[in-house]
Parts: structure tokens; sequence; C-alpha cells
């Protein structure tokens, strides 16, 4: 029910109604997740910005990619460019290819767990700090956000990693909600297998990518394990490189979570 039906954007879905703990949910309407926003139709864009009331768009692609294809958003709605990666605007670039395959143009075909592990470096981490605090300012404001990366996967995957734990929701909630990235990525498989075809120039390795390239809890892990050997732990991390205390957190949690409404039996 948390699916978000587009023609031009994929893998869309409102991050409300997630368990957050002690009988909460996720509110509902105020924070969405999903894949880069140029292919838009008329339809899309009434049912994002209209129906379902986003007034901020949280790009966290390279500058680049959102060069290339940028997002079709509608007049009005703010749209906030806080890259993980990207040499010009943050100071690092990622440009490790995995094994067989070769970078075309500024892009890569990373090996996934390495390429979550890195996203704790101190640059890309002082980008999550303005990414988290754009995504509650808004939502604790009422204007419901949206994040994005490329296919809204992987740095879309971990900012809202980042906010659900924020709110208290479950390593094992927040893994189900990123494995529901699959079921775009697994009907969209000739899409991503010819991007891979770009990258290795082969068949077999192509298809092995595109199944090392799903959501994988393989990914979460490497990048939890990561926090807590750079950081001591997630509670140190949101506290110390995030900038939430536990008051703020504690409000955050008031505002965007609510208790759930079990529904009448009979």
């Amino acid at each position: 029910m948390r699916a978000i039906e587009l023609q031009g954007a994929d893998n869309v879905r409102d991050l409300g109604g997630i368990p957050a703990g002690d009988g909460r949910i996720v509110a509902p309407g105020l924070m969405y997740r999903g894949s880069a926003l140029h292919k838009l139709t008329d339809d899309d864009r009434r049912t994002l910005f209209g129906e379902l009331g986003i007034a901020c768009i949280v790009d966290v692609r390279c500058g680049w990619e959102r060069e290339a294809k940028p997002d079709a958003v509608a007049d009005g709605v703010e749209n906030l460019h806080i890259p993980f990666y990207d040499l010009e605007k943050v100071g690092i670039e990622y440009t490790e290819p995995a094994e067989g395959t070769k970078v075309v143009g500024r892009d890569v075909a990373c090996n996934p767990e390495r390429f979550y592990r890195s996203l704790a470096n101190p640059l890309t981490v002082r980008q999550m700090r303005n990414g988290v605090h754009q995504v509650f300012g808004h939502a604790m404001s009422g204007h419901p956000v949206y994040i994005h990366c490329s296919g809204g996967k992987d740095r879309a995957g971990i900012l809202s990693l980042l906010v659900l734990t924020v709110l208290g929701v479950s390593r094992e909630d927040i893994l189900e909600d990123y494995l529901l990235t699959n079921i775009d990525r697994d009907r969209n498989f000739e899409k991503t297998f010819q991007r891979f075809m770009k990258f290795s120039g082969n068949e077999l390795k192509a298809r092995e990518l595109v199944h090392s390239h799903r959501a994988r809890p393989e990914n979460l892990e490497a990048f939890y394990e990561e926090i807590d050997d750079r950081y001591g732990s997630m509670s140190a991390f949101i506290r110390n490189q995030l900038g939430i205390s536990d008051a703020e957190r504690a409000n955050m949690r008031s505002t965007c979570t609510r208790l759930q409404v079990e529904a009448p039996v009979g």
C-alpha cells in the first residue's frame, strides 16, 4: 500500500506506515523515496506535487547525473542538491569499478559492498548530515519530502536508512523496506542488463552485475559495520556526526511518527 505507481519514475514509495517501535509507525504522507524524476509525465506530476503535496526534493545524485537528467518538478517545489559524491561540490568522487568492468565517462559499475562502506567517509557524512536535517526540517513543518538518487536504491537507500533510524525503526524493518526495491529492479531487468553491458561488454559479466546490484542485506550490513568501525556505534554517529541530540531525536520521533490504529475486528 506504500507503493506509488508512476509512469516516469520507479521504486517510489511512502516511508509512512513502517513500524517505529512502541506501537508507533512512521507518519504517512511526509517522506517518500524513489528514483530520479527526469521522465515524469504530466499525470506523474499531478500525483506527486498535487495529490501527495510533495514540496521538497532532496537529490543526492552527483552533479553530472543531475545535469544530464534534471528533475521535471512542478513550479514552486524546492529542489535541493545534496550529493553524496561530487568532485566539484563535495571534494570526492567514487571511481572504483568492479572487477572486469571499465569506467564509462564518469560512471562506474561498482562493487556494491565496497561502495556502501565508502559512504561512511567524512566528506560524504557531512552531506548526510545536511540531507537528514533538510528532510526533518521540511517534514516536521508539514511539507512532504521526496528523497532520490538515480534508481532510488543505494544513496537514497542510505539517506532513508538514517532518517528511519532516527525515528526508531528497527534494522529488520529498514531492511524490509530496502528490499522492496527489488520489485521494480527485477521488473526492469532488460534495462539494467543493457546498462551493465556498457561497462563489461560481456553478457555473462553483465548478468552477474545485475544480480550483485540488486538490493541485498549484505549492502546495508557493510554500511552498518563501517559506521561502527569509524564512529563507534550508530547512536554515536547520530549524535556526533549527524548532530542530532537525544532531545532533538525525541522531538523528531514525536512529530514524524504516530500511534498505530488497529483496524476493528468484525
